[in-house]
C-alpha cells in the first residue's frame, strides 16, 4: 500500500485575546494538519502544534523520502528519514511524529480497526483531566473559579489551572480559593516560567502543603534537567515531557520526576510514545498525554499507564482544535469514550483544514 500523494497546511485558528503562558504569548493557536493518500484511495491523517518550529517547512523537507513507500514499513519510513537530516535531527522529530501518526493512520483504517486495537486493546474508557483558567493575567480569581466550579459539577475528577509563576500572592489566592472547589482534583501547570531552583520554590514551595496531583512544567525543556532537584524540595510530585523532542530526553525526565507529560505529537509519534510509556510504567512513573486527545485516547485504550487524557474544552475559547476535525469526543462525567472508528483517532476535516490555512504545500513527486 505505497503512498502517492502528500499534502500540509498550516492554520493559524483565532482567538478571543492572546494567551500568555509563563514567557510565551499566543496569539493565535497554529496547527499543522498532514495527510498521506494511497495507491488505493485510503488516507492517513496527523495534527500537531508548531510551537515556533518551521513544522510545515520541515514536513516537507520529509516528503521526498516518504512518497512512495509502503505505509505497512512506517517505523523505517521514520528512522529512515531523520538519519537522512541526522546534523539537524532535532528539527525534524516534530515533523517525523506526524508522518508516523498519519502511517499508523492509513494502516489501521487500511485494516478497518481503531489504533487501540491493534496496539492490543485494553479498555474502551479512559478519565479526563480537563483544563481550566487561562488567561489568569486577565481574569479574577472569582471567575476562574466559578470555571473550576463548572468542571467539578460536570463529573471531572482531575482538574488542571493555569497559574502565572511571576505575581506570587496572585497565583497563591487561585490555589487556595481553587482547592476549596475542587481539593485532591486539583494541578497546576506553570508553563516555564522560572528559570532557577530557587525561583521555582519560591511559589512551589508555599502550595506544596495543598496535595496538589501535580505541578507542571516549571522550567523550560532546555532546563528539565533541574527538575530532579526541585522534585528533592517538594512533596507535590513535578510532570514534565510534553516538549522534550525524542526517547532519550523522555528517558531521561523518567528518572527525574514521577509524572511523565507523554506528547506523540511531539516526540516521535505512536512508535516513539509506546517505548516512553511502556519505560515509564516499567519505572513506576504515571503518564498523562499533552493534549491531543483523539491520539493520546487511542493509546490510553491499550496502555492502562495513561492515567488520564487531557482536554482543553471549546468554551474555554484557548485551543480549537476540533475546528479542524470531523467532530469531537464523547464525554461524560469526567469519562471519554475512546472511539472506535478505524483509524488513530484524527480525522481531518480537509476542508476545514484549506479554508483555515495559511500556508499549503502538496507533494506528489
Amino acid at each position: 500500500m505505497r503512498i502517492t500523494r502528500l499534502r500540509a497546511a498550516e492554520c493559524k485558528l483565532p482567538l478571543p485575546r492572546p494567551i500568555r503562558l509563563g514567557p510565551v504569548e499566543i496569539a493565535t493557536r497554529d496547527f499543522v494538519a498532514l495527510r498521506l493518500e494511497t495507491e488505493d484511495g485510503g488516507v492517513g491523517d496527523a495534527l500537531g502544534y508548531p510551537r515556533g518550529t518551521a513544522l510545515l517547512e520541515a514536513a516537507h523537507r520529509l516528503a521526498p523520502l516518504v512518497l512512495g513507500e509502503d505505509v505497512h514499513l512506517r517505523r523505517g519510513i521514520v528512522e529512515g528519514a531523520l538519519s537522512a537530516f541526522v546534523n539537524g535531527r532535532p528539527t525534524f522529530v516534530k515533523a517525523a511524529s506526524l508522518y508516523d501518526i498519519a502511517l499508523w493512520d492509513a494502516a489501521a483504517r487500511a485494516v478497518d480497526q481503531p489504533l487501540t486495537h491493534l496496539l492490543g486493546g485494553a479498555r474502551a474508557e479512559v478519565p479526563v483531566m480537563v483544563v481550566a483558567g487561562y488567561y489568569p493575567d486577565l481574569r479574577t480569581v472569582e471567575d476562574i473559579c466559578e470555571e473550576v466550579q463548572r468542571r467539578v459539577d460536570e463529573g471531572f475528577s482531575r482538574i488542571k489551572i493555569m497559574i502565572r509563576g511571576d505575581d506570587l500572592d496572585a497565583d497563591l489566592r487561585l490555589v487556595e480559593a481553587a482547592w476549596k472547589i475542587a481539593g485532591e482534583r486539583l494541578s497546576v501547570d506553570a508553563h516555564w516560567a522560572w528559570r532557577s531552583i530557587a525561583e521555582a520554590q519560591r511559589t512551589c514551595r508555599r502550595i506544596d502543603h495543598y496535595g496538589l496531583r501535580f505541578i507542571e512544567d516549571p522550567f523550560g525543556p532546555y532546563k528539565a534537567g533541574l527538575c530532579a532537584r526541585l522534585q528533592e524540595s517538594l512533596v507535590t510530585p513535578l510532570a514534565v515531557g510534553e516538549d522534550l523532542p525524542d526517547p532519550q530526553s523522555l528517558a531521561a525526565a523518567i528518572t527525574q520526576v514521577s509524572i511523565l507529560r507523554l506528547d506523540a505529537t511531539t516526540c516521535g509519534g505512536v512508535s516513539a510514545a509506546l517505548a516512553a510509556a511502556e519505560a515509564a510504567d516499567t519505572a513506576g512513573v504515571a503518564v498523562l498525554p499533552h493534549v491531543f486527545l483523539p491520539i493520546h485516547a487511542q493509546l490510553a485504550g491499550s496502555l492502562t499507564q495513561i492515567e488520564a487524557v487531557e482536554l482543553i474544552p471549546d468554551d474555554t475559547g484557548a485551543c480549537p482544535m476540533f475546528d479542524l476535525l470531523e467532530d469531537g469526543p464523547e464525554i461524560a462525567d469526567g469519562i471519554l469514550t475512546i472511539d472506535q472508528r478505524p483509524g488513530a483517532g484524527f480525522r481531518l476535516d480537509w476542508d476545514a483544514v484549506e479554508r483555515t490555512a495559511e500556508k499549503v504545500w502538496t507533494y506528489d513527486g
